[in-house]
């Protein structure tokens, strides 16, 4: 089943409409106990993320599940003007000054470079890449993870990369211990950052119990 597909973006009015949208598939598809409290987490942390967001956005917001699992989804268009978007960002990151904190905010970071810059991250989408710094890790081919769409970033790629180097390089050994304490990396059974002509998708994957 699917829930309606509504418009996110960072008005307070639409973030209410998409979490009480949220509520009512919770309810229709009959989710109890964590299965339910899992995805309405799930659910504040992807529209925090999009609160948070740079410039002016919008993106279609849903939720969809099967008998297996529930996926969240933030689907974009890319269609700012490139330079526009790119000012946009600079001047965000310069006058903060400090670097993303919290999984979910770098993963939000990656997705707005998406959005200014999909025609050049899609010819990396099957590069073993990983930055610890930027969450950049494109090794994930995409048929593993989303039909006919380039899979730009997965946190279960992410999350083996950083464990494996976690005893050996400082940078993966900080990364392991912001996922150890982040809500996202949790609760979560996958997060897939993707890409598809001028759409960029971002859907958080949650098993079933």
């Amino acid at each position: 089943m699917q829930s309606e597909k509504i418009t996110v973006g960072q008005e307070e009015n639409l973030i209410k409409g998409a979490l009480d949208e949220a509520d009512r598939f919770v309810k229709q598809a009959g989710f109890e106990g964590k299965n339910a409290l899992h995805i309405n987490l799930l659910t504040e942390e992807v529209l925090g993320m999009v609160r948070a967001m740079v410039g002016d956005f919008s993106a279609r917001f849903w939720l969809e599940s099967d008998k297996k699992e529930c996926r969240i989804t933030v689907d974009a268009v890319a269609d700012m003007d490139p330079a526009k978007r790119h000012e946009l960002l600079s001047v965000s990151k310069s006058g903060k000054n400090v670097a993303k904190r919290g999984l979910m905010a770098k993963i939000g970071e990656f997705f707005e470079n998406c959005l200014s810059d999909y025609e050049e991250l899609v010819q990396y989408a099957d590069a073993d890449v990983t930055n610890y710094g930027y969450i950049y890790s494109a090794g994930v081919p995409a048929h593993t993870m989303m039909t006919s769409a380039y899979t730009v970033w997965s946190l279960s790629q992410y999350r083996t990369s950083v464990y494996e180097d976690k005893d050996t390089k400082e940078e993966a050994e900080e990364a392991w211990d912001e996922l150890e304490k982040s809500i996202i990396a949790n609760l979560a059974d996958d997060v897939i950052v993707g890409v598809k002509d001028n759409h960029v998708t971002l859907t958080i994957v949650k098993n079933l119990k």
